[in-house]
């Protein structure tokens, strides 16, 4: 049966291929894939599905990363890997898919072994959010793109940080490598794509500078890379003459990622608006275009074999859309979120919506949060719910949670009450409003009797 199951995948995968190059809207689809992978307890990050379409990696505002195993069955959760102290910003698979890389907002790289789930070793650096990471096409490197203004080069063999590429005038926000890796682009908010030459760890010249600052880039062939940018532009620059040469788009909103199917044959790009399109590689000739979620698409990936991607932006799941025929709406999120709900005349209770929901539960079943259920709270010392994997600075903290312990973490910030918290910074300047939350708190978070 998984044999018959990858015939017709590897088959379908030819004739997409050859459908979407010719400019046609393909009819075949090798399967069924599942509408949702639900699993995580915040917004996706980031997303990466194998080369073979069978294995999917998810990195969430949750401080975890799921991977999972799609099969004519549904989609199998097999471990979540657990490691980092922040949001996961981006995962990527090794090569022969035993191992896995990801970088988070902790400034750190981690490195997987997903036979296993364990953290094979974590890689700090300053705290500093790391937002990309890619291999190079040997996979014995991988670059990552940081906001301190840095790109860096990790030694994959030997688990170490072997460069740091300083030049940019602005937070790196993507990098990709050469087509033989001697070389690195870095992309970021100073509005340039810069080259550098991996053996010497020089910068050796700007590729191209654009007026506004650029969220994306991948590689396309030996010589084009896409890029997506901040005023909602796409377009193809080439290396050897440095230089823009096809504009795809031009957004309203701000392009959040580029993306290139495994095969090379389809690119894309999603923006701040929720929508992707999909266009051939080669020529830059549309195939589709559609509005797939409730904006951002910070994130997709191409199911290889099949005509369908999954996206990922603010809602706790990833979404199957299948672009050609296209089918839209069948797995968007119902809107607004939960952390987006206004329609409350409750001040308290729009406060805990807005600063504490993306993050924590008010019920006994908290879920894969990036934080522990806050039910039963007042009167709980800090860092003592079980099975939640607290910082360091939880553990050790004498804090036990009442009115005025919770003022105090709203005033001075979880990073001056609690130095070293995985909490993200949180104040609320406006004492009613602060007294309004604490006071809905205190009654929502009551155990039920």
């Amino acid at each position: 049966m998984v044999t018959i199951f990858k015939f017709i995948k590897t088959l379908a995968g030819i004739m997409l291929a050859s459908l979407f190059v010719a400019g046609f809207h393909p009819v075949v689809s090798a399967q069924e894939l599942p509408a949702k992978l639900e699993g995580h307890g915040g917004p996706i990050k980031a997303i990466s599905i194998s080369p073979d379409g069978e294995h999917v990696l998810t990195a969430s505002f949750d401080y975890s990363i799921i991977y999972w195993r799609i099969t004519e069955d549904g989609a199998e959760l097999i471990h979540r890997l657990e490691g980092h102290d922040a949001a996961v910003n981006d995962v990527v698979f090794m090569q022969g898919l035993g191992e896995a890389i990801s970088v988070s907002d902790d400034g750190s790289l981690g490195i997987w072994n997903l036979k296993s789930g364990n953290l094979i070793k974590r890689i700090d650096a300053p705290v500093d959010k790391v937002l990309d990471v890619t291999l190079s096409p040997d996979g014995k490197f991988a670059g990552v793109a940081r906001w301190d203004e840095t790109a860096r080069i990790y030694d994959l063999e030997n688990k170490t940080e072997v460069a740091v590429l300083e030049g940019h005038r602005g937070n790196v926000n993507s990098v990709t490598f050469s087509a033989d890796g001697t070389k690195l682009y870095s992309a970021a908010y100073d509005g340039q794509i810069l080259e550098w030459d991996i053996a010497s760890q020089q910068m050796l010249r700007p590729i191209y500078r654009h007026g506004w600052g650029i969220n994306s880039i991948v590689r396309l062939d030996d010589d084009r890379i896409l890029f997506g940018a901040l005023d909602g532009t796409v377009a193809i620059v080439s290396i050897k003459k440095a230089e823009k040469i096809h504009e795809v788009a031009k957004r309203e909103r701000p392009v959040q990622t580029v993306k290139l199917s495994s095969d090379g044959a389809l690119a894309a790009y999603g923006d701040g608006a929720g929508w992707i399109e999909v266009f051939a590689a080669g020529s830059g000739k549309k195939i589709e275009e559609g509005e797939v979620t409730y904006g951002p698409v910070w994130d997709f990936d191409f199911v290889s074999g099949t005509n369908q991607i999954y996206h990922v932006g603010l809602d706790d799941f990833a979404s199957r859309w299948q672009i050609a025929p296209q089918k839209l709406q069948q797995n968007r999120a119902e809107f607004p979120r939960r952390f987006q709900i206004r329609d409350t005349d409750d001040l308290g209770e729009l406060e805990f919506r807005r600063k504490c929901s993306v993050c924590h539960t008010l019920t006994p079943d908290g879920g894969n949060r990036a934080g522990p259920t806050l039910y039963d709270l007042f009167g709980r010392k800090a860092g003592t719910l079980p099975d939640y994997n607290y910082s360091k600075a939880l553990l050790e903290t004498d804090v036990v949670w009442n009115a005025k312990t919770i003022a105090q973490l709203f005033d001075d910030g979880p990073d001056v009450m609690l130095p070293g918290t995985k909490m993200p910074i949180q104040r609320l300047k406006r004492i009613e409003r602060r007294d309004d939350l604490i006071r809905f708190l205190k009654e929502a978070t009551k155990p039920v009797e």
